[in-house]
């Protein structure tokens, strides 16, 4: 084969590229911080890569439902605490109601406290969090409940609000007011217990008294059931944060560099760029032709 002047030019030129390429690749990975550049880079780490970005962005929104229906859970819980001591007063007023050595003004008054506290449960009941009332089922932009003189009515559904917390695992997070207030005859046994006291009859009061059990009971077990999933969702959420340091880390190792290493590799690719450049000018001489010009 043979050499000419040209050949060598092109060799050289062909190998000063080379180097600046390789040079050029190693200062993008310093400023980027990332090994892959492109896809063709590594095929197989980046699908991984993608795989991890994938999962991270699954994790992400499932911590967003958790918080979501964590804060949701909160304000119902309060609220049933609060329903929880509306009746616990309820119920002393019934059992002093219902004493026989209670006078008729007393039972008057305590009447119109059950009144007042029977209210205060429809404002319970209206309850809302971010504008959206949490005891209308499905329609969170209704008021749940009215009062008036034909008594309590609710306007709401008995829909679920469900969030989705992990995969294939979809929680409930809301109670329905029908489910809460309504089924438990509620609002009715506190109405019967108000009459009995305006009536002056203990009897009436007496009887109030276990319909008032019931409902605190059927409100202590919605309570229950509602700590009972906030604190599962507590532990999925602190499952789902060591899971999202596992995956970070896992993608960390495939695309991020070695800053020392790939520092120290420039360093040396610029040394040989350098080299490659000084050698090509001493190789590349002027031709014959160049001098005839």
């Amino acid at each position: 084969m043979r050499v000419t002047h040209q050949l060598m030019k092109n060799s050289v030129l062909n190998n000063v590229n080379k180097n600046l390429g390789q040079m050029s690749r190693l200062q993008n990975m310093l400023s980027s911080g990332k090994a892959l550049q492109k896809p063709s880079d590594d095929p197989i780490k980046v699908a991984q890569v993608m795989n991890y970005t994938t999962a991270l962005a699954t994790n992400d929104q499932y911590q967003k439902n958790i918080a979501a229906a964590t804060s949701w859970m909160s304000v119902t819980e309060d609220s049933l605490k609060s329903i929880t001591e509306v009746l616990q007063r309820v119920r002393e007023l019934a059992i002093a109601g219902a004493t026989d050595t209670m006078s008729e003004e007393a039972r008057r008054a305590n009447a119109i406290e059950v009144d007042t506290l029977t209210d205060v449960l429809v404002q319970i009941g209206n309850s809302s969090y971010q504008g959206r009332y949490i005891f209308s089922g499905h329609q969170t932009n209704t008021v749940p409940f009215t009062r008036d003189e034909d008594g309590i009515s609710y306007h709401g559904d008995q829909g679920s609000i469900s969030w989705e917390v992990a995969p294939s695992v979809t929680i409930r997070g809301n109670i329905d007011g029908n489910d809460l207030f309504m089924t438990s005859d509620m609002f009715q046994s506190m109405e019967q217990m108000k009459q009995g006291l305006l009536d002056n009859d203990g009897e009436a009061v007496n009887i109030s008294i276990e319909k008032i059990d019931a409902a605190l009971n059927h409100i202590l077990d919605k309570t229950a059931t509602v700590g009972a999933m906030t604190n599962g969702l507590d532990m999925t959420m602190e499952n789902l944060l060591s899971e999202k340091i596992n995956f970070t880390e896992l993608r960390s190792k495939l695309e991020d560099i070695d800053f020392a290493e790939t520092y120290m590799n420039y360093a040396m690719m610029e040394n040989v760029y350098r080299a490659s450049l000084s050698a090509g000018a001493k190789i590349i001489q002027p031709s014959l032709l160049d001098f005839l010009r």
